[in-house]
């Protein structure tokens, strides 16, 4: 879930980044992600940039040494720092890529099944989607053997649940 925080700097940040271009999309999603990625690793980088008792001008200068000045992250970096949002920097990642994905017409599926897909199930669970979102899906497949069979497929805040276990429950929910 983003905050009011994440998004306005995400969106800032998207619309600079496709002023330049495509390629500019991508790098700064890729840098993003790789400086957020270096964050959740590196907790005390966290502390460190967002240290109230060191000056702006000590913490942004300690950035610029790990990540440079040039790419569109950096600037955010700074920028984050100038303003104490240093903890949102995950956040911040998370709603350029949604931004990213909608941009490309792309969805993200998670697909729960007792057994693994096959890859004509998986690919006929695709185009099926697609027909029905009007987009590209990418499917992110989980398996959890306690649904005994069928499929549970999330995308957004959407849920299908066609999974055994489920009309079990349901069925007993109304024997009882």
């Amino acid at each position: 879930m983003s905050s009011e925080v994440s998004s306005v700097y995400a969106n800032a940040l998207f619309s600079l980044a496709k002023e330049k271009g495509d390629a500019a999309l991508q790098e700064a999603r890729s840098d993003l992600r790789q400086c957020a990625v270096l964050f959740s690793l590196n907790p005390d980088l966290t502390r460190l940039l967002s240290l109230p008792t060191l000056p702006v001008a000590e913490r942004t200068e300690i950035a610029r040494k790990i990540f440079g000045d040039q790419s569109l992250a950096s600037r955010l970096i700074f920028l984050l720092i100038d303003h104490g949002r240093v903890p949102f920097l995950q956040e911040i990642a998370d709603d350029f890529d949604e931004r990213m994905l909608d941009y490309q017409d792309t969805t993200d599926v998670i697909v729960t099944t007792a057994v693994a897909m096959n890859p004509e199930q998986k690919e006929r669970l695709r185009d099926a989607l697609s027909r029905k979102l009007h987009k590209t899906i990418r499917i992110t497949e989980h398996i959890d053997r306690s649904i005994l069979g069928g499929v549970i497929v999330k995308y957004g805040d959407t849920r299908i649940d066609n999974s055994v276990k489920y009309r079990l429950d349901a069925l007993r929910e109304q024997l009882s």
